[in-house]
């Protein structure tokens, strides 16, 4: 057997996730935690990592280097994406958290991302033989990939992060009327032009993975605590997610805090999130999207796997 783990260090939040190739051929989860750090905070303004925002993520990273020990032997691959991609200081955050954890971070093009959580996605998607978007709202950025027959087809990267576009856009809680229409409106001339940029044809199915789809499929089943298992694979229609929308637009962050579905650290930035879901739903034509508990961090074990020759 085999054991690898992979960190994903996001804009918003750092994941951990720790497989085991078994006699059968198949994979078993052994771990997974996750933790917000929002290393991403301020990078449109500041263009580089923020030091508070750089120490405690390099905290966390070495918790979960702590927590990968407790499975030795095992392959740990580390990788970055959007807000390290973009800083300016990338390779001294880089330097720093092999310095203090001994782990070597990958950072990632958006290409490289978004090959790798489709990898992930379909890994333990139900068997769709429909055009899907897949798509993986992340807090930097968005990647839209077109799949046909379980091949890429094509693939857009955007900075829609929902950290980015919460500094961006949203100051208050509850929600400004106004405030919410700028971000309606950029979403749809964004959006309009990823699907111009996409593909001749249109996608029948849309699959969203990452924190804001499994948390609005969190509140509309009021799952809690949380589930994977009762996560995944669950859809939502257009009008679930508008209903949920308008009635946290309503909510002081205060109240958010207070709905046991929402984690801690994302009550600002499901206004974007849902925001996003939505306006991809309404540009696409797709009334319907099924959420994947999977993504970046399975694509990268299945990757490394993949790479070892220990799966095809």
């Amino acid at each position: 057997m085999t054991r690898v783990a992979s960190i994903d260090i996001g804009t918003n939040t750092v994941r951990l996730l720790i497989l085991e190739t078994t006699p059968g051929g198949s994979l078993r989860e052994l771990d997974q935690v996750s933790a917000i750090t929002r290393l991403g905070k301020g990078m449109d303004t500041e263009k580089k990592i923020l030091g508070d925002r750089m120490d405690e993520t390099i905290s966390v990273l070495t918790n979960f280097r702590d927590e990968c020990r407790k499975f030795e032997p095992l392959t740990i691959r580390v990788v970055a994406t959007s807000a390290v991609r973009e800083a300016s200081n990338q390779d001294y955050f880089v330097s720093q958290a092999k310095k203090e954890t001994g782990l070597e971070i990958e950072v990632i093009s958006w290409e490289e991302e978004a090959e790798l959580m489709v990898k992930g996605v379909l890994w333990r998607l139900p068997n769709i033989e429909k055009d899907i978007l897949i798509f993986d709202i992340g807090g930097g950025s968005t990647e839209y990939i077109l799949v046909r027959g379980r091949q890429i087809v094509s693939a857009v990267g955007t900075q829609l992060g929902t950290v980015r576009l919460t500094d961006q856009f949203i100051s208050h809680h509850p929600i400004n009327i106004n405030e919410y229409k700028a971000l309606e409106m950029h979403l749809r001339k964004e959006l309009k032009l990823v699907k111009d940029q996409l593909s001749d044809f249109s996608p029948e199915v849309l699959v969203g993975t990452a924190g804001t789809v499994t948390t609005l499929a969190a509140i509309d089943g009021n799952v809690y605590p949380y589930d994977p298992e009762k996560i995944h694979g669950t859809s939502l229609t257009f009008n679930r997610v508008e209903q949920i929308l308008e009635d946290l637009k309503k909510k002081s962050l205060a109240e958010r805090v207070t709905m046991n579905t929402i984690e801690k650290g994302r009550e600002d930035l499901i206004i974007v999130g849902g925001a996003l879901v939505l306006e991809a739903m309404r540009i696409f034509e797709c009334h319907l999207l099924i959420v994947s508990e999977h993504g970046l961090r399975e694509g990268v074990v299945l990757d490394t796997l993949s790479i070892s020759g220990l799966i095809r």
